[in-house]
């Protein structure tokens, strides 16, 4: 819909088009005969007759909102707008055989009508068709404009969430429990003579944190790239709970499929810290994947006590929730619960 103000700029663009052709009009009459010559007269009638694609113009503009030339229904919606721009014009043409009719002389009959009608229809037709396609082409322009733009903006929302969520990994990976505790197992395994173990640990940890400084500008990655993700800070987490087990239900046939980057981590994360450490016998994390109904379904459970309601904020619910819908733009859900004996995650995406 057009707003009063763009109302205002079209009724205003078409005045000082009327403006100039009735100065056109006006200095090809007094050329060829002076004393007849009639500026302001000129100026009425040009400005009525244009004013009329004034009042057409935001019907072309709805027109264009609702059937958009592109390669989805291309040919129907070029024979909408080829119907619809020679219905204009004759219709347009019209209006300006009775405005002249009428501001010319004190009388209009069905003859004077009809007259001046194809005068017009056989001078201006053409002209005039080329005006519509000439509105279809600035609509489709600006259509395509607010697209374009309206997508710069969506990939630098996404941009700076994944920003924000690389900088809470980095932070969560800097933060001295974590270093502490893996460093810690680091030097035990040492003093232990576990080299092969400390090695692997030191191994793990600079690759967890090389991989959340290098894809920092990663939006989206396969399925099977975030889970090798997964395993590299899983196998971090499991020096520290000896018994953690953890299993991948994950078809096959869905490791290519692309998933938000960093998106489980946060999830097993908090598996560990609210139900894996809070309840003895406590150890199983199980990852899921799997397709139904055009969904890519995946699910993160793990052993431990129930989900609290004052947990929700913590556990991160809203910027997963954020991310996914800036992502698939409605097209995803996400929902944690507690199940029997712990806690489920569960994604919806778009397969």
């Amino acid at each position: 819909m057009l707003t009063r103000r763009n109302l205002s700029i079209n009724f205003l663009v078409w005045s000082l088009v009327a403006l100039f052709t009735s100065t056109q009009l006006y200095l090809r009459s007094y050329q060829s005969e002076p004393e007849l010559a009639n500026w302001w007269q000129q100026f009425q009638v040009q400005l009525l007759v244009w004013w009329v694609w004034g009042f057409i113009t935001p019907f072309i503009f709805w027109l264009v909102t609702q059937f958009q030339i592109g390669q989805r229904n291309l040919f129907r919606n070029a024979s909408i707008h080829l119907i619809s721009s020679i219905s204009i014009v004759v219709f347009y043409l019209g209006c300006y055989s009775l405005i002249w009719n009428l501001m010319t002389s004190s009388k209009v009959t069905l003859e004077s009508f009809a007259s001046i009608y194809v005068v017009l229809f056989l001078a201006l037709f053409h002209w005039h068709f080329f005006i519509y396609i000439a509105i279809l082409g600035f609509v489709h322009a600006r259509e395509y404009y607010r697209e374009v733009k309206a997508e710069e903006l969506k990939n630098l929302s996404l941009e700076k969430d994944l920003i924000e969520t690389q900088l809470r990994m980095l932070k969560m990976q800097l933060q001295p429990h974590f270093l502490f505790n893996a460093l810690n197992s680091i030097v035990s395994s040492i003093h232990r003579n576990k080299l092969d173990t400390a090695i692997d640990m030191t191994t793990d940890l600079s690759e967890l944190l090389r991989i959340s400084l290098a894809e920092s500008d990663v939006q989206l990655v396969s399925l099977q790239k975030e889970l090798d993700h997964l395993k590299t800070y899983l196998r971090i987490e499991q020096h520290r709970f000896k018994d953690l087990e953890v299993s991948f239900e994950v078809e096959q046939q869905l490791t290519d499929l692309n998933i938000p980057n960093f998106i489980l981590q946060p999830l097993v994360e908090n598996s560990i810290k609210h139900g894996i450490s809070q309840k003895q016998n406590s150890k199983r994390i199980n990852i899921g994947a799997k397709k139904e109904k055009g969904q890519l379904i995946i699910s993160v459970f793990n052993e431990g006590p129930p989900l609290k309601s004052e947990q929700v904020e913590g556990i991160g619910l809203s910027n997963i929730q954020e991310r996914l819908t800036n992502v698939y733009e409605g097209q995803s859900s996400f929902h944690i619960h507690s199940v029997e004996n712990g806690v489920e995650a569960e994604i919806r995406i778009p397969a």
